[in-house]
């Protein structure tokens, strides 16, 4: 069995019930874990196509984690949560999650691409993945409290802008700018890792199924 790698995304406590984190996909064929819970929350934003979110959202559902899914397209979400346990999707500000804890982890969907300025809170196990566009350089500044940014394809400008904002070498954005659609960039502040998205076939039917 291959041992599996973490994202760093600013410290390494995570939920009892995701001990090994939420598996995002793999690199060169080495699992990939997102340690999504942790006693001070997370955010990620997110700037790709709703795969990954999807992807991660389904896997967190299955393992048991909390799922509220704040979303104008309820479609696009109703398959993914179907398997959870206690998940429920809503329209954009309905409601409030309820607070997480060690033994039942909140993950918070705020699915809005076209929403302009920074990220909601996370609170104590509790993690938010943002969805988020980035049609300007003033809306990459605003998403820079995330713990971490999950990016599919940018332009160059963005990934140069990308670089000197999260201190990167521009030698390790260069291929953001020609991601293939099954392929993710994991960034914080002074790394970056490339990721190929794995779902299963169940969940390739799944997902299908949301793009609908």
């Amino acid at each position: 069995m291959l041992a599996s790698i973490s994202a760093s995304i600013a410290g390494g406590d995570t939920a009892p019930a995701q001990s090994s984190g939420i598996r995002v996909g793999s690199r060169r064929t080495t699992p990939v874990d997102l340690r999504l819970f942790r006693p001070q929350g997370t955010r990620i934003a997110v700037l790709s196509g709703a795969v990954p979110v999807q992807l991660l959202t389904m896997r967190a559902a299955t393992v048991g984690a909390v799922v509220r899914v704040q979303s104008p397209r309820p479609q696009a979400w109703g398959a993914v949560v179907r398997h959870g346990f206690d998940v429920s999707i809503a329209p954009p500000g309905a409601g409030f999650p309820p607070p997480g804890t060690p033994d039942a982890p909140v993950l918070i969907v705020d699915d809005r691409p076209a929403e302009v300025g920074g990220l909601g809170e996370a609170g104590p196990w509790q993690c938010r993945l943002d969805l988020r566009s980035v049609a300007t350089l003033s809306d990459l500044s605003s998403l820079g409290r995330a713990e971490l940014m999950l990016f599919g394809q940018v332009s160059s400008a963005v990934a140069t802008a990308l670089a000197s904002m999260m201190s990167l070498n521009m030698s390790l954005v260069g291929q953001l700018s020609a991601l293939g659609p099954g392929t993710v960039a994991l960034v914080w502040r002074g790394g970056i890792q490339y990721v190929e998205l794995d779902p299963s076939e169940a969940e390739r039917q799944v997902l299908a199924q949301s793009s609908r």
